[in-house]
């Protein structure tokens, strides 16, 4: 007699574990006045744009803190952190430039400071730039955040004039508006850090 033994060994669903921080960035659609230029894109023009940046905590967080720098080509006209206030040129924070060049001076509601490493501190904001070609770096200190809690904020750009006085952009391409942005967080439970990174955002100038 033959006998088949067969051994049955029990498969356990694999369990999905969520990180404790995610983040993400696009472009607002275009759905009217205040939101970005359709596509497509030509030299020489003047756009605006309206980045979208969120930051999810799937667990209790401290010290939340996201990272972002433009490209060269593009300057911060505003930030809104209140989706009700989306009106061209309405923002919760407005930033003035006289001029926009290296050095120069940059207020935003009251608080002001140069085109440089120092920059512009406001509100759990930190924005300096570096270079000739006066490129923006961008820090939003969150701080703390709840499992279960979304912070969003509106970064609007605009496309800007190079160090010889020409508006970008200057040449046709592929191009990158901003890096990936990264967002730093401590766990609540463990007192680790946590971080993730999103994708960069791309468009095409004709």
């Amino acid at each position: 007699m033959l006998v088949i033994v067969i051994n049955v060994v029990p498969v356990f669903a694999r369990q999905c574990s969520c990180p404790a921080v995610e983040i993400s960035k696009r472009l607002k659609c275009p759905t009217g006045p205040g939101y970005s230029d359709n596509p497509p894109y030509y030299v020489g023009m003047k756009y605006f744009w309206w980045i979208e940046i969120t930051v999810e905590a799937n667990t209790n967080l401290s010290s939340v803190i996201v990272y972002d720098r433009l490209g060269a080509e593009l300057m911060i006209e505003g930030i809104t952190v209140n989706e009700a206030t989306m009106l061209l040129e309405n923002y919760d924070y407005d930033f003035d430039y006289s001029p926009y060049v290296w050095n120069g001076v940059v207020s935003v509601n009251g608080a002001s400071g140069n085109l440089n490493k120092d920059g512009v501190t406001f509100d759990g904001f930190d924005i300096y730039w570096t270079g000739k070609s006066v490129k923006a770096h961008f820090m939003w200190d969150i701080g703390a955040m709840s499992a279960g809690e979304t912070k969003t904020i509106w970064l609007i750009v605009s496309s800007d004039t190079n160090p010889a006085g020409k508006q970008e952009y200057t040449s046709p391409g592929c191009y990158e508006m901003n890096s990936g942005a990264t967002v730093k967080a401590i766990l609540a439970s463990t007192g680790k850090q946590s971080s993730a990174e999103s994708e960069s955002i791309r468009i095409r100038v004709y």
